[in-house]
């Protein structure tokens, strides 16, 4: 014993006390010591000085030696405790070993004294070092455990058959198995069969040298490959221990590195090739009067776009203002015409086309403004179904063919496979409409000759045209056309119309739709505008490959019953007169709570013309309601939503169809007609 230890000897003899005292200084133990003859100052003393050693009389007046041994081995379970005592029999020296005492001596007898205390010292130091040793290994096997279960990588221990005794949580996530599974599995259940030959030698080392490491690839339980780096060490001749890192994306990266090799030494080369151009440049740009000029150049020409493009609108909205207010003044004027009497019944007729043909030519200016701010918002969307080709031009045809004939010019249309059917996945409405303005261009700047619309099918993709024997645009200005609220002709007194829009929405239509657009002109020779669109070559015989023809001009539904819920009275009462000649019997709603109370009250209704935008209940909700209740009577919506996706929310609120506002009088019975008839 090195350090000074502090004694405690429980005694009520002086004398006694100072006899034991000096033989245990005799005996060369460095110490300090505390006596105490009673209860009170022995419990004190050990709670306050830390005492390393207990020496107790067995017999003490009002306390005993046996009630010390119970206190310390309570409070101190693993202090020495030695009695020492002149009355202490055989039966009573080994009850109180029993009890948990160190040791016992007689006070004629205290040559022991000294070894005894120096025995019991030593145990009790070797007794707390093996108590520090156990927890420390406790707490080193405790934070091992958690380590291996926490760790970032697989951690398995198999035993000397291959077979899988212990897996962590990592090991798991790898391999997608749960720990049940693994534990019931070998090496070679999980083993990719290309990796089985490699793992049996990997195996083999392992058994023979102790340590192995190796890259192998395992299956997953989703059916993929991982490739995992495996290493392991031999615990004991039936134990191993192991550690699998996943690799894979490493793997894959080595192999897209090596395929990249060639690519980026080409790189290398060019970027140095750059850099000699740069250091070229550098030389050129050293003097700092020519980076001002070359700035101020810049501010120019920046200032003359800006200037430009303030030209350019202000072009649009005067040119706007007059596109607006020529039909508009066509409609208001042939309107009022219409209220004087004594009209002739030719100059009615004239008057309603020309007023007819305002409005569609107002509706085709208020169409453009919606597209080209939609379009400069990124708003505009593309809806995907197979189309007829065919179809599409040949209504094109028929629709155009009069307007054609009124210009005394004629109209061809070449379809490329003409007897086939020809379909292709894309928006119907949106390849319309470009075919539509790139049709009213030509018919607008051809005065005589003919015109020309057709498709080819090249590779894939279909090119439709439109050719026409017009004016012409020069070469320097076939870039411009396609730029918005631009025209070639911008003069205040310019011959032709038009608002500047139709070309860039055409272009923005087009590459929405996967394509692209170009022109091939002559001044003075005629006009060929172009686009694309992706075409892969599939047939869906749900797609009609019949012409879509006009109805009879009279239709008689004597029998039937059409329910209108609209709740603008102007909007119903067209809609009751484009009716009134068919003798159809009409109910009326003026919201969608209305709707659903009369389809519960009228069975024979037979079918339902729904608006969307209603107070209390909109369209949508009432027809699903409707649906619920009958599912096989017709609903169509009709709406003066100008959004391509309104006719996407009908349908899947369970309308049967779709109309758009302003009505088209031969669409909306031919509509009709294909439910009542």
């Amino acid at each position: 014993m090195n350090n000074k230890i502090k004694i405690l000897h429980l005694e009520d003899c002086s004398s006694d006390s100072e006899l034991i005292h000096s033989l245990i200084e005799r005996g060369g133990i460095g110490h300090d010591y505390f006596v105490a003859d009673n209860e009170k100052d022995f419990i004190n003393t050990l709670e306050t000085e830390n005492i390393d050693i207990i020496l107790s009389d067995y017999s003490l007046p009002g306390y005993n030696g046996n009630e010390a041994l119970k206190f310390a081995r309570e409070k101190y379970f693993q202090m020495p405790f030695i009695f020492v005592s002149g009355t202490m029999g055989e039966d009573v020296a080994i009850n109180a070993m029993l009890n948990g005492a160190t040791d016992y001596m007689l006070k004629n007898k205290l040559e022991r004294l000294v070894p005894a205390i120096t025995r019991a010292m030593h145990e009790y130091e070797l007794e707390i070092k093996r108590k520090q040793a156990e927890k420390t290994l406790l707490e080193s096997e405790e934070k091992f455990r958690t380590y291996i279960e926490c760790a970032p990588d697989g951690v398995f221990i198999i035993d000397n058959t291959g077979r899988y005794i212990e897996v962590n949580k990592s090991a798991c996530l790898i391999t997608g198995y749960s720990k049940e599974e693994i534990e019931k599995m070998s090496i070679r259940d999980l083993l990719a069969d290309e990796s089985l030959k490699d793992g049996q030698d990997y195996f083999k080392k392992l058994m023979e040298t102790g340590i192995a490491t190796s890259d192998l690839w395992h299956k997953h339980i989703d059916g993929s490959m991982r490739c995992l780096t495996i290493n392991a060490v031999m615990l004991s001749e039936t134990r191993f221990l192991g550690f699998a890192k996943d690799i894979t994306n490493r793997k894959q990266a080595e192999f897209a590195l090596k395929e990249s090799e060639q690519t980026l030494v080409k790189q290398n080369t060019d970027y140095l090739n750059l850099n000699k151009e740069y250091a070229a440049l550098n030389e050129e740009l050293t003097e700092s009067l020519n980076r001002i000029q070359h700035i101020n150049d810049e501010l120019i020409i920046t200032k003359a776009k800006a200037e430009e493009s303030d030209k350019l609108k202000s072009s649009f909205l005067a040119n706007m203002s007059h596109e607006i207010r020529t039909p508009l003044t066509a409609i208001m004027g042939f309107s009022a015409f219409l209220l004087h009497p004594g009209l002739s019944n030719e100059k009615i007729e004239n008057f309603v086309q020309i007023i007819n043909a305002s409005s569609l030519q107002l509706m085709t200016i208020i169409s453009d403004i919606i597209d080209i701010s939609k379009i400069e918002t990124g708003q505009i969307t593309i809806e995907s179904e197979l189309i007829n080709i065919n179809n599409l031009l040949n209504e094109l045809w028929v629709t155009y063919k009069k307007l054609v004939e009124l210009k005394k010019l004629s109209l061809n249309c070449l379809c490329d496979r003409p007897n086939n059917v020809i379909q292709v996945k894309t928006d119907g409405n949106r390849v319309k409409q470009v075919l539509c303005n790139l049709l009213n261009n030509a018919i607008k700047f051809t005065k005589e000759g003919n015109i020309e619309f057709g498709y080819k099918i090249k590779g894939n993709f279909i090119v439709f045209y439109v050719k026409d024997t017009g004016i012409g645009i020069s070469q320097e200005n076939h870039a411009l056309v396609f730029q918005r609220f631009r025209q070639v002709d911008a003069t205040d007194n310019r011959i032709y119309g038009g608002n500047g829009l139709g070309l860039s929405i055409s272009k923005a239509l087009v590459e929405k739709l996967g394509g692209a657009i170009t022109v091939d002109s002559e001044l003075g020779v005629g006009s060929t505008f172009m686009f694309t669109v992706p075409f892969i070559e599939k047939i869906d015989s749900t797609v009609s490959t019949e012409l879509t023809t006009k109805p009879d001009k009279f239709m008689h539904w004597n029998e039937k019953t059409i329910l209108i819920v609209e709740d603008e009275a102007n909007n119903h009462a067209y809609i009751e007169a484009l009716l009134s000649v068919t003798n159809v019997n009409i109910l009326h709603a003026w919201n969608g709570k209305e709707a659903v109370e009369q389809v519960k009250n009228h069975p024979d209704i037979s079918l339902v013309l729904m608006d969307v935008k209603m107070p209390l209940m909109d369209g949508y909700e009432a027809t699903r309601i409707i649906k619920k209740m009958r599912p096989t009577l017709p609903v169509i919506a009709q709406t003066a939503y100008a959004l391509s996706y309104e006719r996407k929310n009908a349908l899947e609120a369970g309308c049967d169809n779709y109309i758009s506002k302003p009505i088209n009088r031969d669409l909306f019975m031919e509509v009709i007609n294909n439910y009542l008839s």
